[in-house]
């Protein structure tokens, strides 16, 4: 079960708690200070919660590190925002991601080391939902509202094996749409090669990357299987 932190129940925060609660198998915590509007959210998400992200201990006392993504989408108050994003860094939050509300604010939250930022816009809740990982893959794609298409980083247990011997599609339904593998030039230069017709004879390696499509739920099932 993946569990997300949502800091900051406005106009954005709403529509990706909507997004994210669509997820098979994702817990949404809802946190503000207003506690009008948590009493607004609280039916709509897993937990809803009022507390004031300025305070270290009120963060600690949530276990704030523990989410597999913190969503800071409160702009307006860029005070706020930019001491909220501090405190998540200095509690060692794995997975930040943050509202700017101009360029400014932007700049500041930049020099914290805050590099997953998004822009104001409404839409942005969709956005920002497709671009949390899910386990040890990353979203790329929303194919439909249940269908998607995600980066997978190849595990030890998978690695010396073969897509055919893996069998992805027989046993989760699963279709392999490419590789991308790391590879060094002659001039020494790292590079990216990215092979859309995989042979199924050959051998993964560890950290080769599977993109694949599938349906939310057995993709969550290969990613409990990778992880």
């Amino acid at each position: 079960m993946l569990q997300y932190a949502v800091i900051g129940v406005g106009t954005l925060g709403k529509a990706l708690i909507k997004r994210l609660m669509n997820k098979p198998s994702v817990e949404v915590m809802a946190f503000d200070n207003d506690i009008k509007e948590i009493e607004a959210i609280k039916n709509s998400v897993t937990q809803a919660m009022r507390i004031d992200s300025t305070q270290k201990e009120a963060l600690e006392a949530i276990e704030i590190n523990k989410f597999d993504a913190v969503i800071v989408t409160m702009g307006d108050d860029m005070m706020t925002s930019v001491l909220t994003a501090l405190l998540l860094k200095e509690l060692n939050v794995k997975n930040i991601i943050a509202r700017y509300s101009d360029e400014k604010h932007k700049a500041i939250l930049s020099m914290i080391g805050i590099t997953n930022l998004v822009s104001p816009e409404e839409s942005m809740g969709t956005h920002i939902a497709e671009q949390l990982e899910v386990g040890n893959s990353t979203l790329l794609y929303d194919l439909t509202e249940y269908h998607s298409i995600v980066e997978f980083k190849v595990s030890s247990d998978f690695a010396g094996k073969s897509l055919k011997e893996l069998d992805l599609r027989k046993k989760y339904k699963i279709n392999v749409v490419a590789i991308k593998k790391e590879t060094t030039s002659i001039l020494g230069n790292e590079k990216t090669v990215v092979d859309c017709t995989p042979d199924p004879d050959e051998l993964l390696v560890e950290n080769d990357i599977l993109v694949i499509a599938g349906h939310d739920k057995d993709i969550e099932k290969l990613a409990k299987r990778m992880s």
